[in-house]
């Protein structure tokens, strides 16, 4: 608890649980004393300082005019909101950059420190943890993609197993030696226990048991440095542990309106790194309460696959219309279309036929649309309605805190689309020049028939979007940013890979077979740490390489430390 007590000066003080963290004569003096000691020690106040401890700031102050950059690491809110609401410390707060939770370390090279002692009681592990992370830029060894492996835990089917596939994809372009983990064998099984789940939760339990096995089994084969889990991809807690006690890194990726599943409360302080797609409330939640690092990730775009296509006329005469929408029946979908002229619109995908809509143009009557069939759907309509899904009555989502895939993808494959008005959009796009909002029926109405006849305009912003996903919004960049979070900021990682590196060199320079470096020289970087995969194709090759099986053997007890 913060008490606040006025110092003989008259400056005021806090006190952390009845403890002052500056002096009660004169906190300004002794905060100048404080900098100008550890002033003397510095020999270049262009480097960024971190200051651990906001305190009231008395030891800050006298050091806005002498660096450039100061950070100031505090992890008490309450301190903190008590420290704005002092007007003297307005500039301290406009000048310095204030880190507050894990997730916030910032990307520096090289710092100088400055410890508030008086606070190192209240947060030493805090202090210790960002010190320990903040000291990984200044690691001289960051490991390059081709040098990683990286175990996707891919979901049993929906959304999520596609996102998995596109993040095999990715990473394979990355250059990372990537493996799935594949449950989809699991998906009827699954699909009849969720039906009824609460008389199957035990069996339920024996599925994801199962499963986890079989993860389990997949990374001591494969040895992976990470691995990459997404929102419904099956684990249980004994698969955690030995993760945590490999120091393999974990992260995921909840690809999922949390509102609507709400597992992530059981899950996402056992993860190193934890992304999500919504922004705002979500946020607030997971830096009052999550102690890993965590970001926002929205989905993204697969452009290898969603890309514009050489249709043929009956194609674009199938799949084409003035207005088109794909995906499933939502009420909120099924109320908003209802107001269009069924003349101009087409629906795709599941549910329209069993609703008020069943006599509007359905081409594929309730059947679920392809990746495929998606791309020729959006490059041949000329209006693509793209309407987020609501959770309640509402035809608008209230919340607006995150993008769907769809997005993306109408743009990736070269479409035109009219998009329900979000915040999360908006910073992503640029209004009429990359993208067209819309707040209200009529407003999508009239403006579906404005660029239905402006063809030159409709084309121009479709084409502003496509560019604007192929720059910055696809599968490659998001899993880019988050392996090269995890490259940054985990020494374990970068220390893990660093050593396979030296024992393997060190092992060849032993041996002095040229063979066998020819050998390894097939494989990628990571993957010639992998020795299970080097005897697998020992095995498979014509060539008479039995006779290394002995030294890969030597290696391996190498790698792990026998």
């Amino acid at each position: 608890m913060i008490t606040i007590e006025i110092a003989k000066d008259g400056s005021p003080v806090p006190l952390w649980d009845g403890y002052q963290l500056h002096s009660l004569y004169d906190p300004i003096k002794e905060g100048k004393t404080f900098t100008d000691d550890f002033c003397s020690t510095i020999g270049d106040f262009t480097t960024p300082l971190l200051v651990f401890g906001l305190g009231f700031g008395y030891h800050i102050l006298p050091l806005l005019d002498k660096f450039e950059d100061i950070y100031i690491i505090e992890s008490n809110h309450e301190l903190i909101t008590k420290a704005k609401e002092n007007s003297f410390l307005k500039t301290l707060f406009e000048k310095c950059k204030l880190i507050d939770n894990y997730s916030k370390i910032p990307n520096i090279t090289n710092f100088n420190q400055f410890t508030l002692r008086s606070e190192i009681r209240f947060q030493e592990n805090f202090f210790e943890e960002i010190q320990a992370k903040a000291k990984l830029q200044n690691t001289e060894y960051i490991p390059s993609f081709n040098k990683l492996r990286v175990l996707v835990n891919m979901p049993v089917y929906g959304g999520s197993y596609s996102i998995g596939k596109y993040v095999e994809t990715a990473l394979n372009a990355l250059n990372v030696s990537v493996q799935i983990s594949d449950h989809s064998v699991a998906e009827p099984i699954l699909k009849k226990l969720i039906s009824n789940e609460k008389a199957n939760a035990a069996l339920l339990e024996q599925l994801i048991d199962f499963l986890s096995d079989i993860l389990l089994n997949d990374i001591q084969e494969f040895n992976p440095h990470i691995v990459f889990f997404l929102a419904q991809s099956p684990f249980n807690e004994k698969i955690i542990k030995i993760l945590q006690k490999e120091n393999i890194i974990t992260m995921y990726w909840f690809v999922e309106d949390f509102r609507r599943l709400v597992y992530w409360k059981r899950v996402y302080n056992n993860f190193d790194y934890f992304f999500m797609i919504q922004k705002g409330e979500f946020e607030d939640i997971l830096q009052q309460s999550c102690h890993r690092t965590w970001g926002w990730f929205p989905v993204a775009s697969e452009s290898t696959i969603m890309k514009p296509l050489n249709l043929t006329h009956q194609e674009k005469e199938f799949y084409g219309s003035n207005i088109s929408f794909m995906g499933a029946a939502y009420p909120n979908r099924v109320a908003f279309f209802s107001h269009f002229k069924k003349e101009y619109l087409k629906l795709w995908g599941t549910g329209w036929t069993e609703s008020v809509l069943k006599d509007y143009n359905i081409p594929l009557y309730d059947q679920r649309i392809s990746i495929e069939q998606s791309v020729m759907i959006y490059q041949a309509t000329k209006v693509n309605i793209n309407l987020h899904s609501s959770m309640n009555e509402a035809i608008f989502d209230y919340y607006q805190d995150f993008v769907n895939p769809r997005t993306f993808e109408i743009a990736s494959c070269g479409g035109f689309q009219l998009v329900d008005d979000r915040e999360a959009v908006r910073e992503l796009f640029e209004e009429d020049k990359e993208i067209v909002f819309f707040k209200s029926i009529e407003e999508a109405i009239d403006k579906a028939d404005f660029y239905i006849k402006n063809d030159k305009l409709r084309n121009e912003i479709a084409n502003n979007s496509r560019e604007k996903v192929l720059l910055h919004h696809t599968y490659k960049h998001r899993l880019t940013n988050m392996i090269n979070i995890a490259l940054k900021h985990s020494t374990k990682l970068s220390a893990r890979i660093y050593e396979e590196s030296q024992k393997l060199s060190a092992f060849l320079m032993k041996t002095q077979d040229k063979d066998l470096e020819i050998f390894l020289d097939k494989f990628k970087p990571a993957d010639s740490f992998n020795y299970n995969k080097i005897i697998g194709e020992m095995n498979n090759s014509n060539q008479p390489l039995k006779r290394y099986e002995a030294m890969l053997m030597l290696l391996d007890s190498f790698y792990k430390g026998e």
